[in-house]
């Protein structure tokens, strides 16, 4: 049994969200190291962050779009929904980390996992209040 990593996009980052993903991805694969393996992508240029599980093994590749998708691949597909099995290997912290990450950076940008889950206004009273909590 592993995690599964959950989030819902309904909007894309403004470029100086996005910015701010981008810096916060540079100073996290620069703590990876070789825990993470590293896309041939530019995330800055290219909109996407895209990287595996490194020597220590990968499950899913975790993929983050600037920009999420606008055409469904089936009808009811709901577009904001994405996910990243990491099987609890060792790269499943970071893509947690870049997650809770935009969740507290982006106000509809909502981050769960298995059991627990990360919006950001947890309490609801929508005063910046942030807090993870056990769903």
């Amino acid at each position: 049994m592993g995690y599964t990593n959950y989030w819902k996009q309904p909007t894309p980052f403004t470029d100086a969200e996005w910015s701010s993903v981008c810096k916060e991805f540079n100073i996290m694969k620069d703590i990876a190291g070789d825990r993470i393996k590293l896309q041939d992508v530019n995330p800055l240029k290219d909109g996407l962050i895209i990287f595996d599980g490194g020597k220590e093994g990968s499950c899913e590749t975790f993929v983050l779009h600037k920009k999420p998708s606008t055409e469904p691949d089936y009808v009811g597909q709901d577009l904001s929904f994405n996910f990243c099995k990491t099987r609890e290997l060792p790269y499943d912290i970071y893509v947690w980390h870049m997650l809770t990450f935009c969740s507290m950076l982006k106000h509809n940008f909502v981050a769960t996992r298995d059991e627990w889950s990360y919006d950001g206004d947890v309490l609801g009273i929508g005063d910046g209040v942030d807090e993870a909590v056990n769903g």
